[in-house]
């Protein structure tokens, strides 16, 4: 009897050392998650009912088209933040048979929307959401036999991503047990975003050689809609011909605290920040080098490497409506 509950307890403590064994550091890089994250800024969906499925011709119906929006990402939008622009938009249809004109298909944001949160006990702050209503609809002409239309909701606004990796900063880029055991300058390191459909997915340093370490870091579009560079005028204009089509604004933020380390990235003249062009929006890579402008003594130390994405991004709905042919 001893013996088979010896046994036992030995499958039960193998069991726990490999449950433990394979938990450890999957994912997480042993880093508590600074982010809420996920490939959402604005989630955008119609009010049920609003358009109704059915309508009559003859401007004998009235009704409406409510489009819900929803800040699932962590940055404010709308008027007096940093990400004002957020417009919303009727397509597919011709607004003059629908009784409105081609301003009245198109509105604005009126008031800010919060983003969401990760509060320190680990649990998630939502974001506000709030809804957008174009009314009064009435289908004008008069048909013969009943219609279907698709009615198109496009949504077009500003936003931004937050990325941040811990890299590891030493002035001789030798290596050495003791410096191991602190951080290495060499490999793949591991990257949090915030909530938003741009993400920097992979971040990976180097040692170029005294005093300068080379950082490499991939961005990719992980959305479901289109991104364009944040430049007036720009409605999210989803055709090819859009030359402003696939572009985002990357800054890479010079480290706090410490003025004798600068970045400078060869893409951006040898700037921290520029504009970078995503062929038909394919994962580009971005290069960069921390260089320390000054004598040190020798240090090692980790240090937040954070990496900031701009851009406008146009996301639609759409819906099927009958239009009935109204009997005299």
């Amino acid at each position: 009897m001893i013996s088979n509950k010896l046994f036992l307890f030995g499958l039960v403590a193998i069991a726990a050392a490999l449950l433990l064994t394979g938990c450890e550091g999957v994912g997480t890089g042993n880093e508590a998650p600074r982010f809420v994250g996920g490939p959402t800024g604005l989630n955008t969906y119609l009010i049920e009912g609003m358009p109704p499925p059915v309508v009559f011709d003859g401007n004998s119906y009235p009704f409406s088209v409510g489009i819900m929006i929803e800040n699932q990402g962590e940055v404010a939008v709308g008027p007096g933040t940093d990400n004002p622009y957020v417009m919303a938009r009727l397509v597919g249809i011709n607004p003059v048979q629908f009784g409105l004109t081609d301003d009245s298909a198109m509105q604005m944001l009126e008031s800010p929307l919060q983003g969401s949160k990760r509060n320190f006990d680990d649990t998630i702050f939502p974001g506000e959401l709030t809804s957008i209503v174009f009314e009064p609809l009435s289908y004008v002409p008069d048909i013969f036999g009943n219609t279907q239309f698709t009615i198109r909701a496009d949504v077009c606004y500003d936003y931004e991503n937050m990325a941040t990796a811990i890299v590891c900063i030493k002035d001789d880029v030798l290596e050495s047990v003791q410096d191991t055991s602190i951080c290495t300058l060499s490999g793949e390191k591991y990257v949090q975003n915030s909530g938003g459909p741009l993400h920097v997915t992979k971040v990976t340093e180097n040692p170029m050689g005294s005093n300068k370490i080379q950082i490499n870091f991939m961005i990719e579009h992980i959305g479901i809609g289109e991104f364009f560079g944040r430049d007036a005028g720009e409605d999210c204009d989803f055709s090819m011909r859009n030359i402003n089509k696939y572009n985002v604004d990357v800054e890479v933020l010079q480290f706090q605290g410490d003025d004798g380390l600068t970045i400078s990235c060869g893409r951006f003249g040898g700037s921290n920040a520029g504009r970078v062009k995503l062929y038909q929006g394919a994962p580009t890579t971005i290069s960069c080098t921390i260089e320390r402008t000054r004598p040190s003594a020798g240090r090692i130390f980790q240090d937040l490497l954070n990496i900031r994405l701009r851009y406008r991004y146009g996301q639609f709905i759409e819906t099927p409506i009958i239009i009935q042919d109204m009997p005299e």
